[in-house]
């Protein structure tokens, strides 16, 4: 793990050695065919252990799948959608959160709603909530603007409303705490910050929301009338990549881990608007990305400096993990005095 100057988690996070170790252990193991299971079924039965004791859920409810947008396409072909249905959704969210709805067609109307002043996105969710909202679709934390969206004030809205929580974790498990008490669907992907590389996702889905559904995409894994999601075999070097990172983490510690990103990225955050560099999220509503105005050609100059940053949505954007440093850090300051 080659971490010096590293400010692009949000893009992809470093894996640890202990998790391509693991991967080449899954192989081995899938070198000796259905032998090896003695050796896979473990690993598989740890991660679900591991990953619903982070997440906070039942193991039963935590599943395995390739991506955000297979896990987000497949509830939303998933829901018996009604006539009139809305899915509610912000105007910038990530594309993965957005065009799964929109793909359904004329079975239901998606709502885009722009973030208040200030980036209040929360604000702006629960005002747009309505009796016709079915489903409200939302990033933990914003990719674009690193702002935090409340899922304990927003959960009880949508429930109440009898809306359908489904979330994007992929800026947010694995770097601040995730609470999933009124979330039905959270998903989170493996190669951000849960360490684990591409080809695999972390799923919880409440199991009153999951009796819900009505799968479509189906398989030997989902065969009817079962309303699980996934329909295929696991992706076992993912997996075996996913508990072998959630071990890593939890070495470190996860209390610990969400405490130094929070104080790296409060840190990047104050310094860099005492610059005039203004950070889109207020500093009581961010996750581990600190996003101020940027022009693209300033992650080359970074970059030309050993400092690895990212431009998206317009902004500048820098995310720190717990294994970025201090020293890091002033550089990264220091370099921003010049742009």
């Amino acid at each position: 793990m080659e971490s010096g100057g590293y400010f692009d988690t949000a893009s992809i996070g470093l894996v640890p050695e202990a998790v391509r170790a693991a991967v080449g252990a899954c192989y081995d193991a899938m070198g000796r065919g259905t032998r090896g299971s003695r050796e896979w079924r473990p690993v598989v039965e740890r991660a679900h252990r591991r990953y619903a004791a982070e997440l906070g859920v039942a193991e039963d409810e935590v599943a395995f799948m390739a991506s955000t947008g297979e896990a987000v396409n497949a509830i939303a072909h998933a829901v018996p959608w009604r006539p009139g249905d809305e899915v509610l959704v912000l105007r910038d969210e990530f594309p993965t959160v957005v065009y799964p709805w929109r793909g359904l067609g004329d079975a239901v109307r998606v709502v885009e709603v722009d973030a208040l002043p200030g980036d209040d996105r929360l604000g702006a969710l629960l005002a747009a909530i309505g009796p016709r909202t079915r489903v409200v679709a939302v990033s933990h934390v914003s990719s674009f603007t690193g702002t935090l969206v409340d899922l304990d004030v927003l959960g009880p809205a949508c429930a109440r409303a009898g809306a359908t929580l489904v979330v994007d974790g992929a800026q947010a498990a694995g770097a601040i705490p995730v609470g999933l008490d009124h979330v039905d669907f959270y998903v989170a992907t493996g190669y951000k910050w849960l360490l684990a590389g591409f080809g695999v996702a972390v799923v919880a889905a409440r199991r009153a929301a999951l009796d819900s559904l009505r799968p479509t995409l189906l398989g030997h894994g989902n065969p009817p009338p079962t309303p699980r999601l996934t329909y295929g075999h696991l992706n076992l070097p993912g997996v075996y990549a996913l508990e072998a990172a959630a071990a890593f983490r939890e070495t470190v510690g996860h209390e610990e881990i969400h405490a130094r990103v929070a104080r790296l990225a409060r840190r990047v955050h104050e310094e860099a608007a005492a610059l005039g560099l203004v950070p889109v999220a207020h500093p009581e509503r961010m996750g581990g990305i600190v996003s101020v105005a940027g022009h693209a050609d300033a992650v080359e100059r970074l970059a030309a400096r050993g400092l690895a940053v990212a431009h998206r949505g317009g902004h500048l954007r820098m995310s720190p993990h717990f294994y970025t440093s201090d020293a890091d850090v002033d550089r990264l300051l220091a370099e921003l005095k010049t742009l």
